[in-house]
């Protein structure tokens, strides 16, 4: 009974409300068709052969009596049928002219719920979108959505909002105050590290929210808001304030700070961040 009981709890929390259908369902797969492959099994249509000589039917049967390998046909598969899924620079390139022309934070929401180039959008549950007023003294920037946010749809959700708290708690600053983001729009499956790829797709969206919403200063909250933003190869700007240039929006000056999360880590971490956010309350109170 009890065994029963906490099978039926686990069902609860994954929002199952059907036992049993007619047929099996991948819903991992729901909202996701434009990212599936060709199945092995797909017929593959020939290229055009070339017509056939008596001469090259005797050189095709030669070859067969001599055993010697016949190249299999190349398939190409389509494009534009949903079927094949973008180049790494086709995606890219959707993923730009798609943040490019979203004119305010809510048209940038819709411009990422409809984007159809990146495989993460199928699986998460929610589209996170960047929030906070304009013009905002600080934007705090995290790492890709964790389960809470996902489940939620709210930056900084969960733990990681009540983490957050206790960090705003002791400083002059509200959350409302600040705009909040995360590093991608959508929770990689399972909590996985993203791809490069994926990042590479997604940063545009991120860029988008930073020049819309026009924050006075950056904080990237974990490495990798930090790798997205300022590449791979850059040291993070944890002592002292860097400069983003970002296209269409011009410089803007940014910090790298542990993820609140990390206030669990050590007391190691727990200094870095108090000593991080210090600097960023004294930036605040000597800048105009």
């Amino acid at each position: 009974m009890h065994d029963a009981l906490s099978l039926l709890r686990l069902y609860t929390e994954w929002g199952v409300d059907t036992a049993v259908t007619d047929h099996a369902t991948d819903h991992r797969q729901s909202g996701a068709g434009a990212f599936r492959l060709p199945p092995a099994h797909a017929p593959r249509t020939p290229a055009p052969q070339p017509a056939r000589t008596a001469a090259g039917a005797a050189n095709s049967t030669a070859a067969g009596r001599t055993g010697a390998p016949i190249p299999p046909p190349q398939y190409h598969p389509h494009t534009g049928d949903g079927t094949a899924l973008p180049s790494l620079g086709e995606s890219i390139e959707l993923a730009r002219q798609a943040a490019a022309q979203a004119t305010t934070p809510d048209a940038l929401h819709h411009a990422m719920e409809q984007f159809g180039a990146c495989s993460l959008r199928g699986t998460a549950m929610h589209t996170l979108v960047p929030s906070g007023p304009p013009n905002a003294p600080l934007m705090l920037i995290g790492e890709a959505p964790d389960a809470d946010e996902d489940r939620s749809g709210v930056v900084f959700s969960g733990l990681c909002g009540t983490l957050l708290d206790t960090l705003l708690a002791p400083l002059p600053l509200e959350r409302d105050q600040l705009a909040l983001a995360t590093a991608l729009p959508w929770r990689p499956p399972g909590g996985r590290p993203p791809s490069d790829a994926e990042q590479r797709i997604c940063l545009p969206f991120l860029q988008r929210a930073i020049t819309l919403l026009a924050p006075r200063r950056l904080v990237l909250c974990g490495r990798l808001p930090t790798t997205m933003l300022l590449g791979a190869g850059t040291t993070p700007p944890r002592r002292d304030w860097a400069v983003l240039e970002l296209p269409g929006h011009g410089s803007i000056p940014v910090i790298a700070m542990r993820h609140p999360l990390q206030l669990r880590a050590s007391p190691t971490a727990r200094r870095e961040i108090w000593q991080t956010l210090m600097m960023v309350m004294k930036t605040l109170r000597d800048t105009p």
